[in-house]
């Protein structure tokens, strides 16, 4: 299987399916996450803690490019906020938003995930302040 398939056949058994079991299918034991180490456990805890927040997430795939051993997956995923965001209390409102994720495959598993995502819109729709707090004046 290429690697993009991996990644494609994950996207749709895990992300979108939620057969969090699968994750064994798919990663390295342990693995390079954004620059730590991560761990299957560590996805499952994730994805569980995540799903006390969001509920009907889905992901549709924007771009795919792979090469031999490495893959760009561009997404959108769509989610109603049901559970305690940081400080947000449940709105059940509908929302979206996009991200970016880079693995690497080495013999049918990822070996390392890398990840960026913008949820500005998710924080606009669900009234979230994401603004900096204003630095004091110095009067000097």
């Amino acid at each position: 299987m290429t690697p993009a398939a991996l990644v494609l056949e994950m996207v749709e058994r895990v992300w979108n399916g939620g057969d969090l079991e699968g994750l064994r299918d798919y990663y390295a034991p342990r693995f390079d996450h954004d620059g730590g180490t991560g761990s299957v456990e560590d996805l499952v805890r994730w994805h569980r803690d995540e799903a006390r927040t969001w509920a009907g997430t889905a992901y549709v795939v924007l771009d795919c490019v792979g090469t031999e051993d490495s893959v760009a997956l561009r997404w959108r995923a769509t989610s109603t906020h049901v559970g305690p965001w940081g400080t947000r209390t449940p709105t059940e409102s509908r929302v979206q938003w996009t991200g970016a994720h880079f693995f690497r495959v080495d013999h049918d598993r990822i070996v390392a995930m890398h990840s960026v995502t913008d949820r500005s819109d998710e924080t606009t729709k669900l009234g979230v302040d994401m603004s900096p707090p204003e630095l004091p004046r110095d009067e000097h």
